[in-house]
């Protein structure tokens, strides 16, 4: 069965559980369309994990990617009173990175061997996710259940700064992966506040996708949402070229956004 037919079907599935979205709101078409702008705070962690030439090289500690750094978030979530018909989430962040390090002892990365010395590491780090979604539950605890549609883009560049000069090219995830997607959501009304966590995640032996987010949601007008939260992004991936080395990339950090209902 071929990815589009895959894919299909896997919305078929999720649509034959939805159920009709209901409003909380006084004005029926209040929050039928939000749109949502943050700022995250992220860290790079993970490795290369290789075989040959001490195992790991680590984001953090090998390539020095250990500093914070800020980036923007946008999601849109659009809503609809269809039975048949899924809700719509797409939120998006793009990341780009660079750092240098001096390498302990040697290390082999995409079939080039024996890297030493000081190395500069930049990569490009974006990430879309389509979700289609339909509620479960709804009332106080709301519970959402349905499919992400994710793409990653990843390409890194790693070079040696003076031993032989050479250039290491590395490049994530290249085919849009299905994962399951679920969430629940506590309206405390009482107090204006919404907490909420969701999840995605997909393993097929050593390649995964994984991401969560916890957020707590505070109504500061009618139709306005400041949102505090942290947020984890991650995939594995097996080298096409050396189905011995793994990259296992990871984003995470606090942050903030604003929601805004219409």
């Amino acid at each position: 069965m071929n990815k589009t037919k895959v894919i299909f079907l896997s919305l078929f599935l999720v649509n034959s559980l939805f159920a009709e979205y209901i409003n909380d709101n006084e004005n029926d078409t209040l929050g039928n369309i939000a749109i949502s702008i943050g700022i995250l705070k992220t860290t790079t962690s993970g490795s290369i994990r290789n075989e040959k030439s001490n195992g790991n090289t680590n984001y953090a500690n090998d390539l020095g990617h250990k500093d914070e750094k800020n980036i923007n978030t946008f999601a849109l979530d659009l809503k609809n009173d269809v039975s048949w018909l899924p809700n719509i989430n797409i939120n998006y962040f793009k990341l780009n990175n660079s750092a240098t390090n001096t390498l302990v002892g040697t290390r082999s990365i995409n079939n080039i061997e024996d890297i030493s010395g000081s190395v500069s590491s930049t990569y490009k780090y974006s990430q879309i996710n389509l979700l289609a979604y339909g509620y479960l539950y709804q009332g106080p605890f709301e519970f959402n259940f349905g499919l992400n549609f994710k793409k990653i883009n990843f390409t890194q560049v790693i070079s040696e700064n003076k031993t032989h000069g050479r250039v290491i090219n590395i490049e994530g995830p290249t085919s849009l992966i299905v994962l399951p997607y679920g969430a629940i959501k506590i309206n405390l009304d009482f107090i204006d506040t919404v907490l909420m966590a969701s999840t995605s995640m997909l393993s097929f032996g050593d390649n995964e996708a994984k991401d969560y987010d916890y957020s707590i949601n505070y109504r500061v007008m009618r139709n306005v949402y400041l949102s505090y939260g942290y947020k984890f992004n991650s995939f594995k991936t097996t080298n096409t070229n050396n189905n011995k080395e793994i990259y296992d990339v990871k984003i995470k950090g606090n942050y903030i956004s604003c929601k805004i209902l219409f």
